[in-house]
Formats: C-alpha cells, sequence, structure tokens
C-alpha cells in the first residue's frame, strides 16, 4: 500500500493553485483595464461630445491595472531564484 501525500505536498499543491488563480486573475484585470483604457481614449477622438463618460472608462481602465499589477507584485515576489536587491 502507497503511503497518502504528504502534508507538506497538499500545501504545495494548494499554494501553487492559489498563485495559478491569481495570475489568471492578474491577466484578466490587465486585460481588461487596456482594453478600457484604449477604448475609452479612441471613443474621445472619434466623439468628443462624451468625453466626461468616456474619461471615467479611462480612469476605471486604469484601476483594473492597477489591480492587476497588485496581484502580479505578490506572484512576482514570490518567484524562486530571484534576488529583490539585484
Amino acid at each position: 500500500m502507497e503511503p497518502g501525500p504528504s502534508r507538506a505536498a497538499e500545501r504545495r499543491r494548494l499554494q501553487e493553485a492559489i498563485a495559478a488563480r491569481t495570475r489568471r486573475t492578474s491577466i484578466l484585470a490587465g486585460v481588461l483595464g487596456l482594453a478600457l483604457l484604449f477604448a475609452g481614449g479612441i471613443g474621445v477622438i472619434v466623439s468628443p461630445s462624451n468625453s466626461l463618460a468616456l474619461i471615467v472608462v479611462m480612469s476605471t481602465g486604469i484601476v483594473f491595472l492597477l489591480v492587476a499589477f497588485f496581484l502580479a507584485r505578490n506572484t512576482i515576489v514570490g518567484l524562486p531564484g530571484k534576488l529583490r536587491n539585484n
């Protein structure tokens, strides 16, 4: 009979799953932020009369980009083999 997975292996697998979910969320937020930012910018050029609403759309895109960078920061800091002081 083969022994079951150890607690350390379960914790490592759980941490990897959480990191993967965080990366996916970060990528989704970044793509959505870029799309909103560029759509708002193009909209302001095409239709300047609606500029206030489109500036709000662009601001929302910037917020999504900040969220994406905040989520990615935690993932990047945790990468093995990377030194922060270099």
